[in-house]
């Protein structure tokens, strides 16, 4: 063989061995990525699993903190008649703090479900009051309020000025009515004819949580004038009673403080407001958001807490 020829072999080898190399680090690369990506994957799932295990543990302290305010109310030496008459109002002075529960910070808020208008459970005469106590004009309250109820209900049949399916595909709006009761208050993004100012004014007045009862001692000036026979005589005089410290616990008394016009009106909706005016916190919400320092990972839990007697109940959780 001559020089030349032994020269283009070793040519070649050295060609070969070069690209051997390079294939050789490319799968020794994608092993790695891999292997990164399983390590990203399992570090992921251990946080998402410790944060979910805080945000439990944050339950457990809303559960503590409404059982002890209880044991607390039972005593006979309490110095507060409030407090017996009502253990769990205020319940944002319960617990509104962030705890530590290992690696995890955990925001814990407590609020009265009372406090709010539920989305799933008001009528549509209620959400048209609603809006109206929020100054939406008076025939957009009546399209929103019909779309909502439309929204909600099981069938496709819509109302005078409501939406169904047919609706929505027509005007090509990406979301379609779920017929069935709302997950969230977010969810009414989604409903024709709902803008992101409007959902703004509504996410302080509106829950999917609890048993739809208002509480006339905590609930705002717009929850309470969505309940029929309320007046602004009538949620006056409640806030007014609340801020100094001598909240009314019967409708009665409020009939009584009212002049003769929205005593009247008041009157002629009792017999509804009996089941739907509370004047004690019986149901209360806590969330609990757990975080961990340098971490994107979030956990939130949601639970719906029930005073009976003097015994507490988790009647519902949810975790995100």
């Amino acid at each position: 063989m001559t020089q030349r020829g032994r020269s283009d072999e070793r040519g070649f080898a050295l060609i070969a061995a070069l690209w051997l190399l390079v294939a050789l680090s490319v799968i020794g690369l994608e092993f790695g990525l891999r292997a990164r990506a399983r390590q990203l994957a399992v570090a992921n799932a251990i946080e998402a699993a410790a944060t979910r295990a805080a945000a439990l543990s944050g339950l457990e302290e809303s559960y503590a903190a409404l059982d002890r305010r209880l044991q607390e109310s039972s005593e006979f030496a309490t110095s507060d008649p409030n407090l017996q008459l009502d253990p769990w109002g205020a319940p944002e002075q319960l617990m509104r703090d962030t705890i530590g529960v290992g690696e995890s910070r955990v925001a814990v808020e407590l609020e009265d479900a009372g406090s709010r208008l539920n989305l799933n459970l008001a009528t549509e005469e209620e959400l048209r009051r609603l809006f109206r106590a929020l100054r939406v004009d008076f025939g957009l309250a009546d399209r929103l309020a019909q779309t909502i109820a439309d929204w909600r209900d099981a069938d496709d049949l819509h109302r005078a000025r409501g939406a169904e399916r047919a609706e929505y595909l027509k005007e090509g709006l990406a979301d379609l009515p779920a017929n069935r009761p709302f997950q969230s208050v977010e969810e009414l993004r989604g409903v024709r004819g709902m803008t992101g100012e409007l959902l703004q004014l509504l996410r302080p007045v509106l829950t999917v949580n609890g048993s739809g009862r208002i509480n006339g001692n905590s609930a705002s000036r717009p929850v309470l004038l969505a309940l029929p026979g309320m007046t602004e005589s009538s949620v006056i005089l409640l806030l007014q009673r609340r801020s100094g410290r001598q909240p009314l616990r019967d409708i009665n008394t409020l009939l009584l403080l009212l002049p003769s016009g929205p005593r009247e009106e008041l009157q002629a909706e009792q017999m509804t407001l009996a089941s739907r005016l509370v004047f004690v916190t019986s149901e209360v919400v806590a969330t609990a958001v757990a975080s961990r320092p340098g971490s994107p990972v979030r956990s939130t839990a949601r639970g719906l807490f029930v005073r009976s007697g003097a015994s507490v109940f988790l009647v519902d959780r949810q975790v995100d």
